[in-house]
């Protein structure tokens, strides 16, 4: 392989790292801005989200429309903040990590939350771009802004 080659097939892994980063930025915009249609685009035709075991796992657009329509009936706000991102790409696939940490206003027990963790995703390059292909969420702890996780950390409504 020329050393341009290399040069070429670097960029263009770094391009697709970046694409993928403002992917997952545009993931967490449209669910704080509740923004159905761009949270379901940024998905393959049959991307899934995987919840378990604290939730379901979600397969298809048409069922994560579902999921993100019904979402204000458990969390009534939210801000998702991204980061320690940890991406690969190989050709037209790409998976990568990402740390969460969101305030939410959880409607249950009406009260501030803090929730974090971290996403372990699958991506593909479609003729649209990159998609989300599988998102897998793990969850460190949920627990109320007033106690926090020392006094009571709590994981999918249940203590651990």
């Amino acid at each position: 392989m020329s050393q341009d080659n290399d040069v070429e097939t670097r960029l263009q892994k770094l391009e697709a790292i970046q694409e993928i980063m403002n992917l997952e930025s545009q993931y967490a915009f449209a669910a704080d801005t509740r923004q159905v249609d761009l949270y379901v685009d940024l998905f393959t035709e049959e991307g899934v989200i995987d919840l378990r075991p604290y939730g379901e796992r979600i397969v298809g657009r048409e069922a994560i429309r579902r999921f993100r329509e019904a979402s204000p009936e458990k969390v009534a706000f939210s801000v998702h903040y991204l980061h320690n991102p940890h991406i690969v790409v190989d050709g037209d696939r790409a998976r990568g990590r990402f740390y969460w940490l969101a305030a939410l206003n959880w409607v249950a027990t009406n009260e501030a939350v803090w929730s974090s963790g971290y996403y372990e995703d699958k991506f593909a390059k479609t003729g649209e771009g990159w998609k989300i292909k599988e998102k897998v969420m793990t969850w460190f702890f949920r627990t109320p802004y007033d106690k926090g996780w020392v006094k009571e950390k709590t994981m999918g409504g249940e203590k651990p």
